[in-house]
């Protein structure tokens, strides 16, 4: 993971789906789910989903950089670090419901799924993060003299190790089989045995460490993801890592939940359920009052042994024993109209309730956008557009993008381009032996355009191309040639006074070309020409992204950004193609 950066964000199910992209090399995916937790992943399926709080988060981590991954304290919530501009930090909380927060570099809330506002806690976005209440010991901190109190505690073994030590049940009864024993043994049959508990579980931390065997066992409560072989247990698969594992065993699982409800939406059926409550409470008193005015009615004709019977029947109970029928008919008319007036509130309460409840956004389903991953073509991990002719011109992106396109994709009938001046890409155009003058001219535009002639504000510069068998990775005896480096020989054909500009459009496949203007006009129907510019590259890339309009195949801003020169740009032409 490390070395990669936040390209896109996706949901599905209760997940969050990240996409992780290396600068050389695939991408990685990491499944953040509230409900089954972290893990990376090789198995995400094609069709991704978006809803509000994706947006926010994706807003909040494009671009940041990977920096590390933990547990706190080996408990249930996972801690992912970021670098960039502004450090984050995204924190996944397992504990029932689940939630998935996001921190600023000061340790407040920048972004969370599901905001707490509870008496002992609080997840509120500006305020400082408080993690969930911990009343159990880390097994990083157990010692003997902590487990023979938890012995004297609890009745089982069971008892005083799971609800004492912040482990899965899984690991309690591992824990317990190391000392020969189980869940149901009598605690006090270990008293001044602590220190061998306390061994077991500081072994089982060890093995998880340094010397971890993945696999899936099957247990009372199912099959279980193990990080190393339990005893007594039946192995019926191990994998190289847990996620892998996971990836077979949760996933499926994690995209099909349905996603935690919104803040608002919680507030709603909150509201909605306490009003639901009120109207049965006003039934039940009503209900009551019938019965108490019927009472009333028996009473005032009975002896009064049997009114007082009646009455306290009816749950009427007086400081003082009525002396009369009559008193005590009256006390339950009394306590009728008592029970009504109560009616009535709860009914104006509930009326209440439901018109706030009627204020706040309904988001129980909220709206996801289907995006369909298409599978790229190999050309476009390099910098590519197709040529007015229709011939493919790809280049490289960087020194190591240069040698892996001049050594794996260079073919004898290819034409190879570079710029006159030091720090430039390779661009080959294929089938190019049979190249015109106007696409020589588009190649070494393109050439140019990502050069160095772009960040120092060039407004134009020369290019040259050769061919194939003039391009040698070997350096001259006695001479040592940089890694991404390649040696010409022979004769250079000069293209000269290339115009260094570049026009970014989306084609038919929403995939963004950037290029020479006449080959990217043929192609792409909305695109913008832009031309070296003292602005920053990210502001470029917005400012692009928004021209190309609101089509739902729209790229990412970061396909945006990698596509364009490195550094940033002035937009001089806007322009759309009727067809």
């Amino acid at each position: 993971m490390r070395g990669t950066y936040v390209n896109n964000i996706y949901r599905r199910g209760s997940a969050q789906l990240f996409r992780f992209r290396r600068p050389q090399g695939e991408d990685v995916w990491l499944v953040a789910s509230p409900k089954k937790g972290a893990w990376i992943s090789n198995r995400v399926e094609e069709r991704d989903e978006t809803t509000e709080f994706t947006s926010r988060l994706r807003g909040e981590l494009e671009r940041a950089r990977f920096s590390g991954a933990s547990q706190l304290d080996l408990d249930r919530v996972f801690q992912i670090d970021f670098d960039g501009k502004e450090s984050r930090r995204v924190l996944i909380e397992l504990m029932p419901p689940g939630n998935l927060v996001v921190l600023g570099p000061d340790g407040a809330v920048r972004l969370a799924q599901s905001e707490v506002r509870a008496g002992s806690r609080r997840v509120v976005r500006g305020e400082r993060y408080s993690p969930p209440g911990q009343s159990r010991l880390s097994p990083l901190d157990v010692g003997a003299e902590a487990v023979e109190a938890m012995l004297r505690a609890e009745t089982t073994l069971g008892k005083a190790v799971g609800r004492h030590i912040a482990l899965p049940r899984k690991y309690v009864a591992e824990a317990l089989k190391r000392v020969g024993a189980s869940e149901g043994t009598p605690s006090s049959s270990f008293v001044g045995r602590g220190g061998e508990i306390a061994k077991a579980v500081a072994d089982m931390v060890t093995d998880a460490r340094t010397n971890p065997r993945p696999c899936i066992c099957e247990t009372q409560a199912g099959d279980e993801v193990f990080t190393f072989p339990p005893s007594g247990l039946k192995v019926k698969e191990e994998a190289g890592t847990v996620s892998e594992l996971c990836d077979r065993l949760f996933l499926g699982d994690a995209l099909a939940e349905a996603e935690p409800p919104s803040a608002e939406e919680a507030k709603r059926k909150e509201l909605i359920a306490t009003a639901e409550r009120l109207r049965e409470e006003s039934k039940s008193l009503m209900t009551k009052a019938a019965g108490a005015r019927g009472a009333a009615a028996e009473a005032r004709a009975a002896p009064l042994d049997t009114a007082l019977k009646v009455m306290r029947e009816a749950g009427v109970r007086p400081l003082r024993d009525p002396v009369s029928p009559a008193a005590a008919s009256s006390a339950l008319y009394d306590w009728a109209k008592e029970l009504e007036a109560k009616s009535s509130q709860s009914l104006e309460a509930a009326a209440k309730l439901e018109k706030r409840a009627s204020k706040v956004p309904s988001r129980a389903a909220p709206r996801a956008q289907a995006l369909s991953r298409r599978r790229g073509e190999w050309y476009e991990r390099f910098r590519w557009f197709v040529t007015v002719e229709g011939k493919l011109a790809v280049g490289g992106r960087d020194a190591q993008t240069n040698s892996v396109l001049l050594g794996r994709h260079l073919d004898p009938k290819d034409t190879v381009y570079h710029a006159d001046l030091f720090g430039s890409p390779f661009f080959v155009l294929k089938e190019g032996a049979a190249q015109t003058e106007e696409e020589s001219r588009q190649v070494a535009q393109a050439t140019v355009a990502f050069s160095s002639a772009w960040k120092t504000g060039l407004g134009a510069a020369d290019a040259y191309w050769v061919t194939p068998d003039q391009v040698s990775s070997a350096a001259p005896s006695g001479e040592y040639l940089p890694r991404g480096s390649f040696v010409i020989r022979g004769r250079k054909n000069f293209v000269a006074n290339v115009l260094v500009e570049v026009a970014v459009g989306m084609d038919q496949k929403g995939r963004v070309m950037a290029g020479p203007e006449e080959a990217v006009k043929k192609r792409c129907a909305r695109y913008v020409v832009l031309r070296p510019h003292n602005e920053k590259a990210s502001e470029t890339a917005k400012r692009v992204l928004s021209d190309l309009g609101s089509d739902p195949r729209r790229p990412t801003l970061d396909e945006v950004q990698r596509a364009l020169p490195a550094g940033g740009g002035k937009v001089i032409t806007r322009a759309e193609v009727r067809r």
